[in-house]
């Protein structure tokens, strides 16, 4: 593949559970998906990355040019995102830079819950056969979280002391989202990882929308915003200190609780990866122990 394009391992940009990335000149990338990607898929995204862009983004999104197979291997060439990858540059950046980048990087995450929805149902807008979609939002989220447990359960019995009390609780802290109604693009996999700024420490553009984007609540990104950089190796307590304080004074104390809702329910979701991702494992179950 990367023979057919001119370019060697050295262009690889960043490589995720989906793709490779490697830069292809200086406006473009090459996008490699990992073999048994379904086309489907691939024009599903394409799609909706052109009608995204009728919503007008004040953030830069994906723009793919060109969509492929070489030897039954799907790739796509994209404009390349200005800005660079927000996980690489917050390790140096000092204290003052950090939190004037981690407003930014919130304020883009309220950005993306602005985009609406209002005739879609609840649930996934990506998964290109049958995606799984409710009428309501905790409907949604409880069936979510039933297939994910479908692989996992086994393992969280195991390695969560009290589990079943735990998924008992979520159900009844779910009832209470019965009635919501805002149908808002949620990303999904928000974390600096996905994200990029520019030099004035700004996020510029947001990608790597997946599986994982949904019509639903806006106030989950936020949740993952904060709850995802706990994943990371750049990671300080006081980055979870600081968005929180700035959250709530944004909109009050009773947020607080559902960024725990969220990041109980991203545990949950995340939990199928105890063997190809330890370390977001230990996360979803140091998350589920805390919360026993």
């Amino acid at each position: 593949m990367l023979e057919s394009f001119g370019i060697t391992a050295t262009e690889l940009l960043g490589s995720g559970g989906e793709s490779q990335v490697y830069a292809l000149g200086s406006e473009q990338i090459l996008r490699i998906y990992k073999r048994g990607m379904l086309s489907t898929y691939v024009e599903r995204r394409h799609a909706f990355y052109t009608d995204l862009q009728c919503y007008s983004p004040p953030f830069e999104i994906p723009q793919i040019v060109k969509t492929g197979r070489i030897d039954g291997q799907i790739y796509t060439i994209e404009r390349r995102m200005r800005g660079q990858d927000f996980a690489r540059v917050l390790p140096k950046l000092t204290p003052a830079e950090r939190q004037r980048a981690l407003t930014s990087y919130l304020d883009v995450a309220e950005q993306i819950g602005t985009i609406y929805f209002p005739n879609d149902p609840f649930g996934e807008l990506l998964v290109p056969e049958n995606p799984l979609q409710r009428a309501t939002w905790p409907g949604y989220l409880w069936d979510r979280m039933q297939q994910s447990l479908s692989e996992s359960r086994t393992d969280l019995e195991h390695d969560v002391p009290g589990f079943a009390h735990i998924l008992d609780g979520m159900h009844t802290q779910l009832q209470q989202l019965n009635g919501f109604n805002e149908r808002c693009l949620v990303h999904g996999d928000y974390f600096p990882g996905n994200v990029f700024i520019d030099s004035d420490l700004t996020i510029c553009g947001v990608g790597d929308f997946s599986y994982a984007a949904i019509v639903g609540d806006p106030r989950m990104d936020l949740a993952g915003a904060i709850v995802y950089l706990e994943v990371l190796d750049a990671y300080q307590p006081g980055d979870t200190e600081f968005l929180l304080q700035l959250l709530t004074k944004r909109h009050g104390t009773e947020i607080l609780k559902i960024v725990e809702l969220y990041r109980l329910y991203y545990s949950l979701y995340f939990s199928v990866c105890k063997h190809s991702d330890p370390r977001t494992y230990a996360w979803c179950v140091g998350n589920l122990r805390a919360a026993a």
